[in-house]
């Protein structure tokens, strides 16, 4: 490394939200802190989620709504910042929130609130930040040295390929890798965070996109149903997970917060089986003397929309009336309205993804610092970390958390 790398601190791989919250953190406690980012603006994940609202946390954030190889792994960060952490912070930046439906807390105007503030009191702070880099190269000798080759901001802004590059070399005796994981790459996600992970010896379980719709095969009764959304009770693995929200039909297959939810525990073959009318049982509607005389497509079509009863029911019982169903055909009929199974083809990929599953083993980092158990000095913190949570603020509740966490501790 060329005598003129600079030198800092701590040097942080990444400006999402984990990066920036470790970066304050590491500054309040006099650390003299540098963020690099490929990005030409901080926070691109933060300011195209929840909708530009930005889904900061949960109302109820615990342990079970994260998955892993080892979920407990998380648990020191979220006891360390918790939800009243993240609400009294975005209180005192006079950031106004909102909750809906599940105890989702939003940003009431947008997430560029949350970003500018994050930011701002970074460089408040004295943090660094370099935007626009590329990381050619980072090793290890008695501090960690960081090559990165520098593209001209107005090219950047200019949306164009730069002809020549600027580079730069960086020192720092703490470097944290904050470059969340392989979700969204028409934002900016790349395979960083895991290629200096294994570069240090430490292991990836393998990676997946998850919180991401089901492709159904073209033949599946379910397509060419897009711009149906119904609330839905989903259930996968027998009765290992069920979650209860809406479902929404798309030209691919399915979607909505439901199969975003249910996408975390999808592997290829599960069945997934779906009740499309959990608020009534439609047996006691066909045992309803009053319905005899209707048929059962028509009756079901009073819960369900008519093109989604179409494809549910065989054409056979649907056509018939309620009364002259025997037994056997109400069960049926109650069956594939409550317990459709579908096999998805595959999940739509990280284009389509708003969350990685797998990421650095949390075998090889401390919980309580996020600091490499390999390498001292390197630490990890966010979505490059194997620990995902569910849909509904988890996730980037997760990044403040570890980033919290690394930012205490660098």
């Amino acid at each position: 490394m060329e005598k003129s790398s600079e030198t800092y601190d701590v040097i942080i791989l990444g400006a999402g939200a984990s990066g920036l919250m470790a970066a304050i953190r590491a500054a309040e406690r006099g650390r003299r802190v540098l963020v690099l980012d490929h990005a030409e603006k901080a926070g691109k994940k933060l300011l195209v989620s929840g909708g530009g609202k930005c889904n900061v946390t949960n109302r109820r954030v615990t342990l079970s709504d994260y998955y892993g190889a080892n979920n407990a792994f998380c648990k020191y960060a979220l006891k360390r910042f918790t939800v009243h952490t993240i609400r009294t912070l975005l209180q005192n930046a006079d950031i106004q929130t909102e909750e809906r439906d599940y105890g989702r807390i939003f940003c009431k105007k947008n997430a560029d609130e949350i970003v500018s503030y994050l930011v701002h009191t970074a460089e408040s702070l004295g943090v660094c930040f370099v935007f626009g880099t590329n990381i050619s190269e980072v090793s290890y000798t008695t501090c960690f040295h960081v090559k990165c080759e520098e593209r001209p901001l107005e090219t950047l802004q200019q949306g164009r390929e730069p002809g020549r590059t600027k580079k730069h070399g960086y020192e720092g005796a703490h470097l944290l890798v904050a470059t969340g994981g392989l979700a969204r790459p028409q934002i900016g996600a790349t395979n960083l965070g895991y290629r200096i992970a294994r570069q240090f010896g430490h292991k990836i379980i393998p990676l997946r996109p998850v919180l991401t719709g089901f492709v159904l095969a073209h033949d599946s009764p379910l397509m060419n149903l897009q711009g149906i959304s119904l609330d839905v009770q989903l259930r996968i693995k027998g009765k290992g997970f069920i979650v209860e929200e809406p479902l929404l039909f798309t030209h691919k297959g399915i979607s909505g917060p439901s199969v975003l939810q249910v996408s975390c525990f999808w592997e290829e073959g599960d069945v997934v089986t779906v009740n499309f009318l959990p608020s009534d049982d439609l047996i006691s509607q066909m045992h309803d003397p009053s319905n005899g005389k209707m048929l059962a497509g028509s009756l079901i079509a009073r819960f369900l929309p008519e093109r989604l009863v179409g494809a549910l029911l065989p054409d056979h019982l649907s056509d018939r009336k309620v009364a002259g169903l025997s037994k056997a055909d109400r069960k049926i009929i109650a069956e594939c309205v409550h317990s459709f199974p579908v096999r998805p083809d595959g999940v739509e990929g990280f284009s389509k993804a708003e969350a990685t599953s797998g990421g650095v083993s949390t075998d090889e980092i401390n919980p309580e610092t996020m600091e490499s158990l390999l390498r001292k000095g390197l630490f990890f913190s966010g979505e490059v970390v194997d620990i995902t949570g569910k849909l509904g603020g988890y996730n980037i509740h997760w990044a403040f958390a570890s980033g919290f966490v690394a930012g205490h501790s660098v």
